[in-house]
């Protein structure tokens, strides 16, 4: 009998069209009537090397064999080894194959995939698409790549994300950008939420991403599902599910500046059919850091329970909490000029920050899902979803521009040590009801999603606007961080309760108008109200049936390349964004435009894309100057005819076995009416590529990793005669892991690995904040 298993894959037994394959614990089986073949794994890494050991024809000790594999594969394969010396009649010896596990992504998960690109999306039309059939720019961080670069906050996520760019103003603020707007778009499993209050900025950087199974970044207008948005990109949180089979990891991390990581992971079936299961996972932070007397304290929690209520019903309930209290967090940066009007350089770890400076912050979300499918291929999918979010704050930084010879000087020059303080709390309730599925026309079968959502969010805040604390001048080179405390309760503080209300009807439809051609259409009806009273002066803004339409074209070239065209509508009222007089900026309109050619390799383990957008938006958010709002924030003013245009190329996946890259390169111009460049704080052109590679042969339990990321220099005009410039920069990273055991591994990334020196913002006040330099992680990874 000859068995020609020589580039057997999984999926692929053309020789046997009877056999099936099945997994049980940690074996592989393939079973027909009479034969049955046991196949031991060793694990390297996320990859499996399959041995086959013996080809059995005895029903007796095939039945065994599946029982003994099911619960023990070491027992199983002792048996059969201890008997391969002498085959029995009916036995075969088989030579070694290799399988690999990974085969095409999963269209639900990343996690185990050990891939750098997903299945399919849903998070531009709702429609579950490939990269490649979905007519926009979209990116995807998944499990794999987040654990080899050790991306473990939202930040770290979006900053190795093609097309966006940070702007950390101190230790606790960033804001991303994409396409030269600001990122306001946040999504849980495709729901959109409202988390941006609990601090300024974008309000998702320290966000933990232990809890998500991929993130996925859809650059450009989204309001088709959210309602409303710039025309940046939507971040889409996709978080982990539970599995059927037990399953558990812990890692143990340790860094730079005693930087220590605790994370658990551990998913069990509450029932013995597995139908009813749950996931927990735990993380523990804290550490100092490369900037004086900051530390970080971070403790989050996430756990789900999801339950097969019957074969075509599925319920999902879970809960996720984080804890963020700082020591000595920053406010602001340090002074960016010397009186003199020359530059002022210092060293990355000086801060102006007090003692008593702190900055909490908590965020917890319930959600509740239900899933019902249908033969006919159509399924209903109710989501109910609650973020509850807090913060309390007492800061003190400082401003000014002090002689360069003394730290000192006379008003209004020299650093005078200002302060503010403030506390919050919100709350957002979403529902959201859709049906999808298949449909026939002309001969055709096409595919609908239709669905409604509404939305109450809720925010009460009460803040002291920033103050001088004095005004004699501090020395910027003897800072005193032991500078007294103000009575904050006895002073004046303005409350601030918002409250916005939407509701939406979406519908997207993809029609087959041929074979290789496919039409996406789309639009929703939003309603929109907002009232606020701020100071004691209400504001209110309504309104009803704005229409956002979405359409988009694709041709599929041949079986690897596939052209699109797509349009978007942008509507966005501005509730994040105030001008000097506390007033809200009203909504800004627009359009994006967008044409690209994307191509899908090796059976989807590999994708690429390049497009071309145009985006025209009127009123605008910009940084208005050095302004700020009665309440003491930054404040911003509105600016039409804005014009953003650019070229976005990202490749993502495998680009042979043992080989993930993740590589990626974005430039655009954005101008207001006037000319004049907008948000210039941003960079116009970035680039970066992160690779891993699992060697070979006697090596293969080690895997090395390297990548970079270039951007181009950004401006920042902090006063009318004085502007900041950060120069182009590059930072490389090194990654290794080696597998100690099956279920054990280690490994150690490196950061920064030239030790450059740069700004993460220049001009905000006149002041410069700088990145980390050069550090290192060490982690353990334990596996069940």
């Amino acid at each position: 009998m000859s068995l020609p298993f020589s580039g057997l894959v999984p999926g692929e037994f053309s020789a046997f069209p009877q056999i099936r394959l099945s997994t049980v614990g940690r074996c592989l089986f393939f079973i027909d009537k009479e034969w049955l073949m046991w196949i031991s794994l060793t694990y390297c890494g996320e990859r499996r090397h399959c041995v086959p050991r013996r080809l059995v024809k005895k029903p007796v000790a095939a039945a065994l064999l599946v029982f003994l594999g099911s619960s023990s594969c070491v027992m199983a394969q002792d048996i059969i080894e201890a008997d391969e010396s002498t085959p029995s009649q009916g036995t075969m010896i088989l030579p070694s194959v290799t399988i690999s596990a990974t085969g095409t992504p999963d269209d639900t998960t990343t996690e185990g995939t050990g891939l750098y690109t997903t299945g399919q999306t849903t998070a531009a039309t709702r429609l579950p698409l490939t990269l490649r059939e979905t007519p926009q720019s979209v990116s995807v961080v998944t499990r794999q790549r987040m654990d080899d670069q050790k991306l473990d906050s939202v930040q770290g996520v979006l900053e190795n994300t093609t097309g966006i760019s940070s702007y950390q103003s101190d230790s606790q603020r960033t804001s991303f950008y994409s396409r030269g707007f600001l990122i306001d778009n946040i999504q849980y499993d495709g729901i959109p939420a409202v988390i941006g209050d609990v601090i300024n900025g974008s309000g998702i950087s320290d966000l933990e991403t232990a809890f998500y199974d991929r993130v996925e970044i859809v650059r450009g207008a989204n309001g088709l599902l959210t309602g409303t948005g710039n025309p940046s990109a939507a971040v889409n949180l996709v978080r982990k599910r539970p599995t059927p089979e037990f399953s558990a990891s812990t890692s143990i991390s340790a860094g730079s500046w005693d930087n220590f990581r605790e994370m658990g992971d551990i998913s069990v079936p509450l029932t013995t059919d597995g139908r009813v299961r749950a996931r927990i996972v735990g993380v523990n932070n804290d550490g100092h850091s490369y900037i004086d007397g900051y530390q970080t304290q971070k403790q989050a929690f996430y756990g789900i329970i999801e339950a097969e209520l019957t074969e075509d019903t599925t319920l999902d309930i879970g809960y996720d909490y984080q804890n963020s209290s700082p020591k000595r967090p920053t406010w602001g940066g340090v002074p960016l000029w010397f009186s003199n009007g020359s530059g002022a350089q210092w060293s990355r770890s000086k801060s102006m920050a007090a003692d008593w400076n702190r900055w909490d912050s908590t965020r917890q979300t319930v959600f509740a899902e239900l899933e019902q499918r249908f033969d006919n291929g159509w399924k209903i999918q109710g989501v109910v979803n609650q973020y509850r979010t807090k913060y309390d704050s007492q800061l003190m930084g400082g401003f000014g521009t002090p002689d360069q010879d003394t730290g000192l000087g006379t008003f209004p020059n020299g650093t005078y040590p200002s302060a503010l303080a403030g506390e919050g709390k919100s709350r957002q309730n979403t529902f959201d009801i859709m049906a999808s599925g298949p449909f026939d026309l002309m001969g055709r079968q096409h595919d609908l999603v239709v669905g409604g959502m509404s939305s109450r969010y809720t925010s009460n805040r009460d803040d002291v606007s920033p103050f001088i604390l004095g005004f004699t001048p501090g020395n910027i080179y003897d800072w005193n961080s032991h500078f007294p405390k103000p009575d904050f309760d006895a002073m004046t503080s303005m409350p601030t309760n918002t409250e916005v209300k939407q509701r939406g009807f979406y519908s997207t439809a993809r029609f087959s108008l041929a074979d290789p051609l496919k039409l996406i259409v789309g639009g929703r009806f939003s309603r929109y109200e907002i009232d606020e009273t701020a100071g004691g002066a209400p504001f209110n803004y309504k309104k009803s049936n704005e229409f956002t339409p979405y359409a988009g074209l694709i041709y599929d070239i041949n079986s690897t390349y596939s052209v699109y065209i797509s349009y978007t509508g942008i509507y966005n009222p501005q509730t994040s964004f105030r001008d000097s007089n506390g007033n809200v900026l009203t909504p800004t309109e627009g359009k994006t435009k967008e044409i690209g050619l994307k191509a899908e390799y090796l059976e989807g383990r590999l994708n690429a894309s390049v497009a071309l957008f145009d985006t025209e938006l009127d009123n605008a958010a910009q940084v208005d100057g050095n302004l700020l709002t009665p309440g003491g924030a930054q404040a911003y003013k509105g600016v039409d005819g804005t014009k953003s245009r650019g070229i976005e190329f990202d490749m993502q996946g495998e680009v042979s076995s043992n080989w993930n890259i993740y590589a990626g390169f974005a430039a655009f111009t954005a101008k207001d009416g006037s000319g004049a460049r907008l948000n210039a704080q941003v960079p116009r052109t970035t680039a970066q590529m992160f690779t891993t590679y699992k060697l070979p042969g006697v090596l293969d339990k080690l895997t090395l990793g390297a990548g970079v990321k270039w951007q181009s220099r950004f401006l920042s005009s902090s006063t009318s005669t004085r502007v900041a410039e950060q120069d182009p920069y590059a930072l490389t990273s090194l990654m290794a892991r080696y597998e100690l055991t099956r279920n054990m591994d280690v490994s150690i990334n490196v950061n920064n690995v030239f030790d450059k020196k740069y700004a993460t913002q220049k001009g905000d006040f006149d002041t410069v904040s700088y990145g980390a330099p050069r550090n290192a992680l060490m982690t353990l990874n334990y596996k069940l």
